[in-house]
């Protein structure tokens, strides 16, 4: 691994197969021969069904704010949360909703997954 520091010297290097840039802006440039850093693991994601989300939402009193959020929100998220078969942890409308919201995305939707009854 070769740590380069401009364009030039990382685009002089031949063959790179794979680049990380550094918090300085720097590039590690990894070259054949090299051993590649771990790749992170992906992210969990939990899923959940419209009813066992709505469920929670109404035992954790978070119902109304999540409702006004759809309500202020464009026609496709509107959508969506009215015809969604399930609601995955990963889907940007939950993201965006969870953080809106101050929730954990995964965390919101694991607990919702385990509302029986």
């Amino acid at each position: 691994m070769q740590n380069v520091k401009t364009p030039a010297e990382r685009d002089a290097l031949k063959p790179v197969l794979a680049v990380h840039v550094e918090a300085d802006d720097s590039w590690d440039c990894y070259l054949p021969g090299d051993e590649l850093p771990p790749m992170p693991l992906p992210a969990p994601v939990a899923a959940c069904s419209p009813w066992q989300l709505r469920r929670y939402l109404n035992q954790s009193g978070l119902r109304t704010a999540v409702d006004a959020y759809v309500a202020a929100a464009d026609q496709d998220i509107q959508d969506g949360w009215a015809t969604a078969a399930v609601f995955l942890s990963t889907d940007p409308f939950v993201v965006m909703a969870c953080a809106a919201l101050g929730l954990d995305p995964y965390t919101a939707i694991q607990v919702a997954s385990e509302i029986v009854g």
